[in-house]
């Protein structure tokens, strides 16, 4: 559905995935006039819809609707390029496929009523506390009070409005093949030559396979098609083929100016390391519902971010990836191989913890470098 933009309002929101949702499901103030952009014609998120338990108790706290889950996982094993491959598993599921279409058309209906959004809808510019938004080749003028980008790692809003823009970012890919497997995990391959500290992954879905990799450079169908075979010895045309940036550089230096924010990927705030966003994504939207009912919406909205160890949390990995993409060679996959297997029994379990407690990161992290 589409609707045609508004005049002015108080709050516009750029970019409806989890970050800009969350913030609109998280103001409790009906006075507010809202208004939500997003240039897609339906909610989506090109994310892998991967989600830990501590995130889907998050997302429940936030949406007043349950929060469909496809499958829950308790088993991966990761692959460890010409070195060898380790099946870990949990006591409980440690990971969980979120139903995205379903989650997004869910979140579509029961936007609160002093909210409006307009599907179809990009933003252009911001300047002098207006932005232009254009909807098919009609481009209108909204006034705002104050301006949220939660438009992804490449945000228009954070280049238009003069804000730090993420640094690097890796070239995300994922598609779908119409092939069942009998194996019920996770596969998770670690190969530098592809990208360093992320990799290429597969898991069941429905009566097929989705496979996704992170790519330093840009990736073209048939370069995809060759690593899928190479790994998992697939092939065959990729259906739903889909594509996105993955900030790596860690939180930018300053989301915020005085009339305009940065949530989500558009801040940076998506793991350097440990590729986990959908978390940090829906973090930032609750600290922004906080801040903007305080005096200095900016200021109190980074306060709020850090009471959540998710800078601190996201720094730790930022510096973690840089180590990594220094030192990682073959010696370096061998030692991280063993370490794996050495932690065999309880890695996902750690994993998980780290989702509840973001500051046992390092904690963990110090067990492989020392």
């Amino acid at each position: 559905m589409e609707y045609q933009p508004t005049d002015s309002t108080d709050l516009l929101i750029v970019g409806a995935s989890f970050s800009g949702l969350t913030l609109a499901y998280s103001v409790h103030n009906p006075g507010l006039r809202s208004f939500i952009v997003e240039k897609k014609h339906r909610l989506w998120s090109p994310s892998t819809g991967l989600i830990t338990p501590p995130t889907l108790k998050l997302l429940e706290q936030v949406f007043p609707f349950n929060i469909p889950i496809r499958k829950a996982f308790t088993s991966m094993k990761v692959i460890f390029k010409d070195v060898g491959e380790v099946l870990l598993s949990s006591r409980e599921p440690f990971l969980l496929l979120l139903d995205k279409d379903s989650f997004f058309s869910a979140a579509e209906e029961h936007l609160p009523s002093s909210f409006t959004l307009a599907l179809g809808c990009s933003f252009v510019k911001t300047e002098n506390k207006t932005a232009k938004v254009q909807t098919h080749y009609t481009e209108t003028s909204i006034r705002y009070n104050l301006l949220v980008g939660a438009d992804g790692a490449l945000s228009k809003v954070a280049k238009s409005a003069g804000l730090p823009l993420v640094k690097e970012w890796l070239y995300g890919y994922e598609w779908k093949i119409s092939q069942p497997i009998p194996d019920d995990f996770i596969t998770f391959v670690v190969d530098p030559t592809v990208s360093r500290a992320y990799g290429i992954w597969m898991f069941p879905a429905n009566g097929s396979v989705r496979i996704g990799l992170a790519s330093k450079k840009p990736l073209r169908k048939i370069d995809t098609q060759s690593i899928m075979k190479q790994y998992f010895s697939f092939d065959g045309p990729l259906l739903d083929y889909k594509g996105g940036a993955i900030p790596i550089s860690g939180p930018v230096r300053t989301p915020f100016k005085e009339d305009v924010i940065l949530l989500g990927d558009a801040a940076g705030l998506c793991g350097p390391f440990l590729g986990d966003g959908i978390q940090t994504a829906v973090k930032s939207g609750i600290a922004a519902a906080k801040a903007v009912e305080q005096a200095n919406v900016g200021p109190s909205y980074v306060e709020l971010l850090k009471k959540t160890e998710v800078t601190k949390y996201l720094k730790q990995q930022a510096l973690l990836r840089s180590i990594w993409d220094k030192f990682v060679s073959k010696n370096t996959l061998k030692r991280l191989y063993k370490f794996t297997l050495r932690n065999q029994d309880h890695l996902l379990d750690d994993l998980t913890t780290i989702k509840e407690d973001p500051s046992s990161f390092l904690q963990i992290a110090r067990k492989f470098f020392g």
